[in-house]
């Protein structure tokens, strides 16, 4: 499942079930108000439990450049490759200023051009429910195949995710959401792994084969 990234995990049983799934991409939300928000000593303690080879997104919205680059450096002990990931709208010098490259989620209301033209910008996430507006971003779409750009059509929930079939060129992304808890922040374990997207990407890959 290599096509496949899960957005929000914060404790240890989900990123185990979603490893026997076969999930190899996790992003971990430092975001303060994020109901995902993971603390991080347990942060620390999961990505001891993560082969050296993977690479982990870590995600921020509007925090300062101070805090970013602290938890980067706290980080650094975890010999994973830590990559940067923004849902936020900030001044596109923000982002250049802080030295490291980055992902960022796709906003049409902000100086987009200017955030994707960074040579820090290595990657971006293209929310399904803009994917009426991405037909007519012709400039969108060049920016990206001159840049190499690694792209991700990013899915608020599952069932949202169950409309799109990654491709070699697109990526899909999901967040955790109330839709795998039996209550606020204890996700169901059973009904993550019945969830039908699963299902479907078994299909395709079988169909690949």
């Amino acid at each position: 499942m290599n096509s496949y990234l899960i957005h929000g995990i914060y404790e240890s049983q989900t990123l185990a079930t979603l490893k026997e799934l076969g999930i190899n991409e996790f992003s971990f939300d430092l975001r303060g108000r994020s109901p995902n928000l993971i603390p991080f000593y347990e942060l620390q303690s999961l990505l001891t439990k993560l082969p050296v080879v993977n690479r982990i997104f870590v995600t921020f919205e509007n925090d300062k450049k101070e805090t970013i680059l602290s938890f980067l450096n706290m980080l650094e002990k975890s010999r994973l490759k830590i990559v940067l990931m923004f849902r936020d709208q900030q001044n596109p010098a923000f982002y250049q200023g802080l030295n490291q490259s980055f992902y960022w989620m796709f906003n049409p209301h902000c100086d987009w051009k200017s955030i994707l033209s960074l040579d820090l910008a290595h990657g971006v996430l293209l929310p399904l429910k803009y994917q009426e507006m991405y037909r007519s971003l012709p400039e969108l779409w060049k920016m990206i195949e001159k840049k190499n750009l690694d792209v991700y059509l990013h899915a608020d929930n599952f069932e949202q995710g169950l409309f799109v079939t990654p491709s070699q060129d697109m990526k899909l992304s999901i967040d955790l959401t109330s839709e795998v808890e039996k209550s606020f922040r204890l996700v169901d374990q059973e009904k993550l792994r019945q969830m039908k997207l699963w299902r479907k990407l078994n299909e395709n890959s079988a169909r690949q084969r």
